[in-house]
C-alpha cells in the first residue's frame, strides 16, 4: 500500500475544489422569463424575485417578430419599489445588483408597428455565473498561500 505524502493532499484537494467549482459555474437558469405581443401603444410590468440568489444579474429584451418593422418603439427598465436600476430603450442587456428578498419590476414599454400594430416581445432575467477563469485563479492562489504556509512551518 503506497502512502500519499503530505505535501500531495493539499494540491488534489485544491484541484478537486476547483474542478467543482468550474462546473458550477455554468450557465445559469432563468430566475423569470416571459414572451408576449404589444399591439398599439401599452406598458407592461412584471414583478418577480431573486430567490436566494445574490450578486449582478442580466435583463435580456428581444423583438422576437418577423418583420424589420415590428416596433416602432421598444424599452425595458429594471427597478425596485424605490428606485431605477437600469434601462434600454431598444432590444439589449441591463445588467445589476441583485439581493434576496428584494422584489423587482421588469417595466416593459412598446408601440406595435407593422401591418397589424403588433409586435412580438421577450423578456429574461438570469444570475450572472462567476468566469471559470476567475474560479482557477483564485483556486491557483489559495494552493500557493497553501504551499507557502507549509513549507514556513517548522518541522520536529
Amino acid at each position: 500500500m503506497k502512502i500519499r505524502s503530505q505535501r500531495s493532499i493539499p494540491i488534489l484537494t485544491i484541484c478537486l475544489a476547483g474542478l467543482l467549482l468550474t462546473s458550477a459555474t455554468g450557465s445559469a437558469a432563468p430566475i423569470f422569463e416571459t414572451t408576449g405581443y404589444i399591439t398599439g401603444i401599452e406598458g407592461l410590468s412584471f414583478d418577480y424575485d431573486t430567490g436566494d440568489n445574490t450578486g449582478i444579474f442580466e435583463a435580456s429584451l428581444s423583438d422576437l417578430s418577423y418583420g424589420p418593422l415590428a416596433f416602432d418603439f421598444l424599452g425595458l427598465s429594471i427597478s425596485t419599489a424605490t428606485q431605477t436600476l437600469g434601462a434600454i430603450d431598444a432590444p439589449g442587456n441591463i445588467y445589476f445588483q441583485g439581493d434576496p428578498g428584494t422584489i423587482y419590476y421588469a417595466n416593459l414599454f412598446g408601440v406595435g408597428a407593422g401591418d397589424f400594430d403588433t409586435g412580438l416581445y421577450g423578456v429574461q432575467v438570469a444570475p450572472v455565473p462567476i468566469p471559470p477563469s476567475l474560479v482557477m485563479f483564485l483556486s491557483g492562489l489559495f494552493l500557493i498561500v497553501v504551499l507557502r504556509r507549509r513549507s514556513t512551518v517548522p518541522t520536529r
